[in-house]
C-alpha cells in the first residue's frame, strides 16, 4: 500500500509539471508513406494550417474532462471547437497503417504516459463531414492500452514515437474522418477528471468494400454522448493500486470493428519493438505523389513556405518519422 501511495503522489507530480510543457495535439498523420504535417498553432488562424493538411484545427491544448458537462459536449466531436474542415484529404488504403504523432503546444514531446489511444472512423454523409447532433455514426477502429509490464500506449508517445493504427480493410470506400483520442488518466482516480485530447483527421479510403454493407451491425455511437462520467475507463479509483503491474483496464466506448472484447490484454512491450523510419515520407499535396526515396530531411521543406516556418516544420517532420509497432488490443 505505501508503494503504492508513493507511486500514486510521483505520477501527480510528474502530471503536474508535465502542464509547464503545454498540452498537444496531432504533429504529424501518415497514410501510404505520405507526411502530413497538422497545425503550427493553437490558434484559429488560416495562416497557422498548412495547406496541404487533413487535420482539422482546434483552438486550445487544454483538455476536455471527463465531467457530465464536458462529455455533453460538441467539443467531444473533434476537439474543442475545431475548424469545419481542413484544406486537403489524405489518401488512404484499406488495410493499410496508418500513424500520428502528438507534439506538445511548445514543440516538445507528449508529457503524459498514463492513460490509452483509442480511434475511431466516421463515414461522410455531408460535403462538410461533420456528424449531426446525436448520430451514431462513429466505429471504433482501434484501441491501445497497456503492455505485459504494465506501460501504458502514451509512453511511447513520450518516448516521441507515432502511434500506428491499421485501417480494418473492410471498411468501404470513401470519404471519412479518423478520430484520434487520447485519454490522460493520471488524476481519474477522482471523477470527471480524466482528460481528454481529441483531433480530427480527414482521409479518402480506397482499397476497401464497396457500398456500405461492411458496416452493417457494427456499434456505433455519437459524439458527444458516447461515454458517460462514471464509466469504468474513465473513473478509475483503484488506477494506483497495482504496483505498476497489468490490470484489467476497461476501455470505454463500444467494442473495436471485428472485435468481441473491450478489454485492455498484454501485448509486446515497448522494449521488444523494432522501431523503423518512413525514410521516404514526402510533405503532401492534396493530390500527393507517390513517395520518392528522397531522404526524410531534404523532402520535408514545403514549397512556398516562408523561410520563418520551414525550420519549425522540418523539425516536426523529422520528430514524427518513428513509426515502431504499436501497443495494439487485439
Amino acid at each position: 500500500m505505501k508503494s503504492a501511495t508513493l507511486n500514486h503522489y510521483s505520477l501527480l507530480f510528474l502530471a503536474v509539471t508535465g502542464m509547464t510543457h503545454a498540452h498537444g495535439t496531432i504533429d504529424i498523420f501518415t497514410a501510404d508513406g505520405v507526411a502530413y504535417a497538422g497545425p503550427e498553432s493553437m490558434d484559429v488562424d488560416p495562416e497557422s494550417l498548412p495547406s496541404d493538411s487533413p487535420v482539422r484545427q482546434i483552438y486550445t491544448l487544454e483538455p476536455i474532462l471527463s465531467t457530465a458537462t464536458d462529455l455533453a459536449s460538441p467539443n467531444m466531436t473533434c476537439g474543442p471547437a475545431p475548424a469545419s474542415s481542413a484544406p486537403a484529404t489524405a489518401s488512404v488504403t484499406a488495410g493499410s497503417t496508418i500513424s500520428f504523432h502528438y507534439r506538445s503546444g511548445n514543440n516538445g514531446v507528449w508529457p503524459h504516459d498514463v492513460g490509452p489511444v483509442i480511434t475511431y472512423m466516421y463515414r461522410c454523409t455531408s460535403e462538410t463531414c461533420m456528424p449531426a447532433a446525436g448520430e451514431e455514426g462513429w466505429f471504433k477502429i482501434d484501441q491501445q492500452g497497456m503492455d505485459e509490464k504494465g506501460i501504458w500506449a502514451q509512453t511511447a508517445m513520450m518516448h516521441n514515437e507515432s502511434i500506428n493504427v491499421v485501417v480494418p480493410s473492410t471498411v468501404p470506400d470513401g470519404d471519412y474522418l479518423v478520430r484520434h483520442e487520447v485519454i490522460a488518466l493520471q488524476n481519474a482516480v477522482n471523477r470527471g477528471q480524466a482528460e481528454f485530447y481529441i483531433s480530427c483527421t480527414q482521409v479518402h479510403v480506397k482499397g476497401g468494400s464497396i457500398g456500405s454493407g461492411s458496416l452493417d451491425g457494427v456499434e456505433m455511437v455519437a459524439f458527444p454522448g458516447g461515454y458517460a462520467e462514471d464509466d469504468p475507463g474513465l473513473f478509475v479509483p483503484d488506477l494506483y493500486d497495482h504496483d505498476g503491474k497489468v490490470f484489467p483496464y476497461a476501455f470505454p466506448g463500444p467494442v473495436v470493428l471485428g472485435v468481441s472484447l473491450a478489454v485492455a490484454v498484454a501485448s509486446p512491450s515497448p522494449s521488444s519493438r523494432v522501431p523503423s523510419t518512413v525514410s521516404t515520407a514526402t510533405v503532401a499535396t492534396r493530390t500527393a505523389p507517390a513517395p520518392s526515396s528522397t531522404s526524410v530531411l531534404s523532402s520535408c521543406i514545403r514549397p512556398k513556405q516562408s523561410n520563418s516556418r520551414a525550420p519549425v516544420q522540418q523539425q516536426r517532420l523529422i520528430q514524427g518519422r518513428l513509426n515502431p509497432a504499436s501497443l495494439r488490443h487485439t
